[in-house]
């Protein structure tokens, strides 16, 4: 997706947004982590994912805002109608050729941008987009999306959690990694921030709990044992966890 950044001194100063260029990371490349099984990079995005689809159950008309090279809707079967919105041609190209073949549609476009014989949705999803927007795009994108929304549709967002020990994750992964979040990363959220913009936008039963804490770091010692970790600190992910899930209903 295109974006816009600013450097931290622009931002102390109040300069204008600079824009990022999400055309330079390569096509697929989040979805070539997720299929590749194996490793802490892998299993983060199946965990995450996995946390999303339990959040979905039984919508079956999806639009996905932000959806990149289109991962998520490989995790649904072809029963759904799913339809995804990003505004980098290369991912949205990419989600066509490997997942098109589902069903997915997926527009080159904002949430307003999509046909309208597409909508209403039962759900819409934003999985960790909201920290790349500043916040009057946030807003203009949580309107556009509630629109396409049907009455009683549910709205999922998932965002880094930097309440957590997420600035320290996102560093090293910053110094050590193949992408660098240190200008893309330029809205900062926790919990009480993610439920609030929930609120103000009118959700009913708005709700932030945080997931995903130290179940990734446990795959390098086997896929499975990743899996048993997660099942056994559910209780340390809602106080530590480094995502924030939020989700919320549209008025009936």
């Amino acid at each position: 997706m295109l974006t816009s950044v600013r450097t931290d001194s622009a931002a102390r100063n109040g300069e204008p947004l600079e824009p990022f260029d999400y055309e330079s990371i390569p096509a697929g490349y989040y979805d070539d982590a997720f299929r590749r099984g194996r490793g802490i990079q892998s299993k983060w995005h199946h965990l995450k994912f996995q946390r999303v689809v339990r959040e979905l159950e039984g919508c079956t008309r999806v639009l996905d805002v932000g959806c990149g090279p289109g991962t998520l809707a490989g995790n649904f079967p072809a029963d759904h109608d799913w339809v995804g919105t990003d505004l980098s041609t290369r991912q949205i190209e990419y989600a066509r050729q490997t997942y098109g073949a589902t069903g997915a549609r997926f527009y080159r476009a904002t949430p307003a941008g999509v046909p309208a014989h597409e909508g209403p949705f039962d759900a819409v999803t934003m999985v960790e987009l909201i920290e790349h927007l500043p916040q009057a795009a946030v807003d203009e994108t949580f309107a556009q999306a509630l629109e396409r929304l049907r009455p009683g549709g549910k709205l999922v967002i998932t965002t880094p959690n930097f309440r957590s020990a997420w600035p320290a994750l996102e560093a090293a992964v910053n110094r050590l990694g193949d992408v660098s979040y240190s200008f893309q990363h330029v809205n900062r959220f926790d919990p009480p921030r993610l439920a609030a913009l929930l609120e103000r936008h009118g959700l009913v039963s708005p709700r932030a709990e945080p997931f995903l804490f130290l179940a990734p770091l446990a795959a390098p010692l086997g896929w499975r044992t990743a899996d048993r970790v997660a099942t056994l600190q559910r209780g340390l992910e809602r106080r530590f966890g480094m995502l924030v899930l939020g989700s919320g209903y549209k008025p009936v």
